[in-house]
């Protein structure tokens, strides 16, 4: 969820071009203007709510003493004034032996009437966002209770928006909508507010005036029309659901269908629930996409979770997506987005998280699956690019991927934590593990006792543990629960093995450089890449001690060796020295890059011990040459260089000092 439309200043003019989760269009380009950009519109947008924010210290997760089976909300709205009543029928049973009072969360906002069961009422009280309930008698463990709330008013709308009454297009049409997640269901409908009690299905049903086509979770059982033009719309689902997983979506849609069939005798409806003026040729394109995604995900997870109802999108007034169950609401419409929204139905919907410390299972997964749709549609360089631009802003992420503190919800939703460095974290396990091994992960994990139902890192760690054949509780651990990522010192020398034709021997030397600020040390399999001239080995090193050397075998004389080179790892590469002459006065030179990151004028400082030529290259990760200097004499001394940078691409480059068969080398970022 959570994709947001961000402001691109162009000039003097504010254009609403593209979304939060993925600034990464330009960010590939751009990455540090781009998540500026994104990290300003959002402070701006939520700023407004860092009122209701406060709110999220409200009593969570719920009512452990009871346990929710079924939710049935029958709802009325008018839109001038706006107002909502509503009767809330809730299935539940007692998990504690002689119950004699439970609570449910609902907005001291809303104004509750009366609570029944059956024809019978309840003694209830509302304090603090919470509504408590007396039965009739102490309730046993085990004992189940249906009651029915009955209550009214203009329901608030705090977190991330969880409720709106709005309007869309020229004419200012009206539109209403729900976004719930994390806290916002208790805005406009009483519930136990926790991801991890699920309730067995649920039933919407919506009541307005007939100019609404009124849309919720699961399928459209029947419209009933009444004599004072409104019209009811009943919504039935047989899932398990959780509660910020229900949703209302409330305008004069019109609708655009498709038909997924995953199988020759199996289909499902596809429905777009779409503002008139919104729905364009261009955007019957777009969504046509949605049924290939289908079948893309129900290959790579397994089957659609919800096949027996339906998947589509309902037009909402937010600038981004949510995943609600079977029909997500959309602000605004690219393969993207739709793809993040689409794999939640697996992740997120089908296993949630058990609780919102562990979101990254859901986000994280979500904004994963975009890069596998691109590799799905434009094969192994798509999918690459569109990683590189995660990796670069996941190393921003602060603190633990493992939410410590709930109270802010833009802590929860932080895109470089729980966004970039979740699917970053997918892309590590799959670089671990091997394709092949990471698909059946997923699928295992989709198809665990955890459907639908809830999970934490340690069920997905155990489930991708089992798969894999090997312990991960290694990589889970510094990846999750650790902060931070690995710098690594790299040196290596190579020299030809005695009484083997054209055989070489490469030792390289691994070193993670910590501080107080990157304390870690990080266990994990760095793949090699040694490049002679008669072709390149592809190697796998266990680094697992914060200093260690490995000895290589290769074929041909090593003219290169590249850490990670297909970029699997969330890292930086300090240092790069190669040695492979024992006197060259290169060993004991300093080469310093200032600043680094650099902007405008990248500076190289270099301290000679003894007089020698070289030469200073800058080169990008492909190895190809942006900036050089003519071979220069280097007398003993500090000598300080500077080139401009400004019309370079933001990314990672190699800096390198070159003197006979030795090189130096430093990585280098340009920022903007």
């Amino acid at each position: 969820m959570k994709k947001r439309f961000l402001e691109k200043i162009i000039g003097k003019q504010v254009h609403v071009v593209v979304l939060f989760l993925f600034c990464l269009t330009a960010s590939a380009q751009l990455p540090d203007n781009g998540v500026a950009t994104c990290q300003h519109t959002r402070l701006n947008y939520f700023g407004s709510l860092a009122k209701a924010n406060r709110s999220a210290r409200i009593q969570y997760p719920g009512d452990a003493t009871i346990d929710v089976s079924y939710y049935k909300l029958d709802l009325t709205f008018t839109y001038t004034p706006n107002y909502l009543r509503g009767a809330v029928t809730i299935g539940l049973t007692s998990v504690s032996d002689n119950l004699s009072r439970f609570f449910l969360d609902l907005a001291t906002d809303m104004k509750v009437d009366s609570v029944k069961t059956g024809t019978q009422k309840l003694p209830f009280s509302q304090e603090n966002n919470q509504l408590s309930i007396t039965p009739v008698q102490p309730l046993a463990k085990g004992q189940k209770l249906t009651v029915t709330v009955y209550y009214q008013g203009v329901p608030g709308s705090t977190g991330l928006g969880s409720f709106a009454f709005g309007t869309h297009g020229l004419q200012n049409q009206p539109a209403i909508w729900s976004l719930s997640e994390p806290y916002g269901a208790r805005d406009w409908f009483p519930c136990k507010d926790t991801p991890a009690d699920k309730a067995d299905s649920s039933d919407v049903w919506i009541t307005a005036p007939k100019q609404f086509v009124s849309v919720s979770n699961g399928r459209l059982e029947r419209t009933i029309d009444h004599a004072d033009s409104t019209r009811t719309y009943r919504w039935k689902n047989r899932y398990p659901i959780a509660n910020y997983l229900i949703s209302v979506a409330m305008s004069n849609y019109v609708l655009y269908e498709q038909t997924f069939r995953p199988t020759a005798t199996d289909s499902m409806p596809v429905t777009h629930y779409i503002y008139p003026e919104a729905l364009t040729d261009n955007l019957r394109k777009t969504l046509d996409q949605t049924t290939a995604m289908l079948d893309v995900f129900t290959k790579y997870f397994g089957p659609y979770p919800f096949l027996k109802e339906k998947y589509g999108h309902a037009q909402f007034g937010w600038g981004g997506g949510m995943e609600h169950q079977t029909i997500s609401s959309m602000g605004a419409f690219n393969s993207d987005i739709m793809a993040h929204e689409l794999a939640h139905q697996w992740f997120g919907d089908k296993i949630t998280c058990k609780t919102w410390e562990h979101i990254w299972l859901n986000e994280g997964f979500a904004s994963y699956a975009e890069a596998l749709y691109r590799e799905a549609t434009g094969g192994t360089a798509a999918y690459r690019s569109y990683m590189s631009s995660y990796l670069l802003l996941a190393r921003r992420a602060r603190g633990t991927l493992f939410v410590q503190d709930l109270t802010n919800v833009n802590n929860i939703f932080d895109s470089n934590r729980t966004y970039y460095k979740g699917a970053t974290v997918l892309h590590m396990l799959r670089g671990v593990v091997g394709d092949q091994k990471f698909r059946e992960i997923l699928q295992a994990y989709a198809a665990s006792p955890f459907a639908y139902g809830s999970a934490t890192t340690e069920d997905f760690a155990a489930i991708a543990s089992q798969v894999y054949g090997k312990p991960l509780d290694y990589f889970f651990k510094q990846w999750v629960y650790g902060e931070n990522y690995p710098t690594y010192r790299v040196k290596w020398s190579s020299g030809a093995l005695a009484g083997q034709t054209n055989q070489y021997q490469v030792q390289l030397r691994l070193e993670q450089t910590t501080n107080t600020t990157n304390p870690t040390f990080f266990t994990m399999p760095v793949p090699v890449l040694v490049k002679t001239a008669v072709g390149d080995t592809l190697l796998t090193v266990m680094n697992n001690s914060a200093d260690q050397t490995f000895e290589l075998k290769v074929k041909g004389q090593p003219t290169d060796v590249q850490i990670d080179p297909n970029n699997w790892i969330l890292k930086q590469v300090e240092v790069m020295e190669v040695i492979t002459a024992v006197n060259d006065p290169v060993s004991i030179t300093q080469l310093t890059v200032l600043p680094n990151p650099a902007r405008e004028q990248l500076t190289a400082q270099v301290d000679v011990s003894h007089p020698f030529t070289g030469r200073l290259t800058l080169t990008n990760l492909a190895g190809q040459e942006v900036i050089g200097l003519s071979e220069h004499t280097f007398t003993t001394g500090r000598h300080t260089i500077a080139w401009p940078v400004l019309q370079l691409p933001t990314g990672r480059y190699n800096l390198t000092l070159t003197t006979g068969d030795r090189r130096l080398t430093k990585a280098v970022l340009i920022a903007k």
